[in-house]
């Protein structure tokens, strides 16, 4: 049975740690490289880092199979957009597949449709050619190329996917 959970406490925070630095080693490493991705989970995805996104507005979410973590979403709401942006959604290899993603991506639309927003949007490396269709197949189109510098001379270069979320808004 699936189950998604909000992060609130030290424990979750630790298991998302847990999972992006297995996640990012097995996905991102052979696209970026081991010296970005060790980079860009101290700066981004430490215990550290993703306290300070949460007091900063983001949601966290892990999604479980039989007790153990398989995946995790963070999402934040772009307000001046009237949209929600899709900061993580990440899936353990070995459960790829088995909707997880899915799951987790239902639920970023449900949180806008609750809160009224029209979009969702994130942002995907553009030699990530797995996601980019996943994210295609999902509904989500591309609205072309963004770089961004990130320090220690690293860049993101990635492409800006947009997906509308249906105006089927759910009574609040």
């Amino acid at each position: 049975m699936m189950d998604i959970s909000r992060v609130c406490s030290e424990e979750q925070i630790s298991d998302v740690v847990k999972l992006a630095r297995e996640i990012w080693a097995d996905y991102y490493v052979p696209i970026i490289g081991r010296e970005q991705v060790d980079y860009m989970l101290d700066k981004f995805q430490s215990e550290e880092a993703i306290a300070a996104q949460l007091e900063d507005g983001y949601e966290y979410y892990t999604v479980s199979h039989g007790g153990r973590s398989v995946g995790y979403l963070a999402i934040v709401p772009d307000a001046d957009a009237n949209m929600l942006m899709i900061s993580k959604i990440y899936v353990l290899r070995s459960v790829r597949g088995h909707g997880f993603g899915r799951a987790m991506l239902e639920l970023a639309e449900d949180v806008c449709r609750e809160h009224r927003i029209n979009a969702l949007y994130l942002t995907v490396n553009k030699n990530n050619s797995h996601s980019i269709a996943w994210y295609t197949r999902m509904g989500f189109k591309n609205e072309g190329p963004i770089v961004q510098d990130i320090g220690a001379g690293f860049v993101m270069d990635d492409y800006r996917m947009v997906k509308t979320v249906g105006s089927n808004l759910l009574q609040v």
